[in-house]
């Protein structure tokens, strides 16, 4: 997708966020989130542009007018260090590409965000640091919680809700999930980026359904809906 304003790059991977606790009966914990080494997520992704907007780069040859639906990967390769501390490194890929690489670490204040790298055509490689790290789930996730993230670099910041269970319908099957959403806001030369983040999760297995919308003005640019289609634990060792 192309803009004019400024591009704020959105990865499809959908290991950005992943909530994993027992649903029932108990509260959601940020601390049961999967990130052992090999564990592995298949989603089918739909991507719709809006309006005045349209595919570039790997995307065009392949989207159907407005819509593009393809296939992610995503698996937990490993461990890094990053500023003294140790993060997984979750990669994601298209077909046999790499398509970004994301890492989290769990600590007692939940999920923390430290780092990504997009791997597509049109960054080739561009790295964002979030700085502090952003926290993507806390340790309760209690519904109606809230908590908001202010990046020391920019005036991009985020404030994001913990909504009230929700039963969600995915190909890998029917879960019972607390929804999260995400509300960023990225300063631009003219009207700022609202992206809203929602995502569905469920105990020991993580994310099974996201969804991401970008504007401007009130103005559709962009529409990505990520389900699960098969959820691998990792090998025992």
């Amino acid at each position: 997708m192309k803009m004019n304003t400024t591009r704020w790059r959105l990865r499809s991977s959908a290991i950005a966020f992943f909530a994993c606790t027992l649903v029932s009966g108990t509260s959601l914990f940020a601390q049961d989130y999967p990130l052992a080494a090999g564990t592995r997520w298949t989603y089918h992704l739909r991507k719709e542009v809006g309006p005045g907007a349209h595919f570039v780069a790997a995307d065009a040859p392949v989207a159907k007018g407005n819509v593009l639906e393809t296939t992610l990967i995503v698996h937990v390769a490993g461990t890094e260090q990053i500023d003294g501390k140790t993060y997984n490194r979750i990669e994601s890929q298209r077909g046999s590409k790499l398509f970004n690489v994301d890492w989290l670490a769990l600590t007692p204040e939940g999920l923390m965000h430290a780092k990504s790298v997009d791997y597509t055509e049109v960054s080739e490689g561009s790295e964002t640091e979030l700085n502090p790290p952003a926290r993507l789930l806390s340790p309760t996730l209690a519904p109606q919680e809230n908590w908001n993230w202010q990046d020391s670099q920019s005036l991009q910041s985020s404030r994001t809700t913990v909504l009230g269970r929700e039963e969600a319908r995915v190909p890998a099957g029917t879960y019972r999930t607390i929804p999260v959403r995400t509300q960023i806001t990225i300063p631009t030369e003219g009207q700022p980026l609202d992206v809203t983040v929602t995502q569905w999760f469920v105990p020991g297995i993580g994310n099974v359904q996201r969804e991401v919308r970008m504007e401007i003005a009130g103005h559709l640019l962009m529409h990505n809906t990520e389900t699960l289609e098969k959820f691998e634990r990792a090998p025992k060792r």
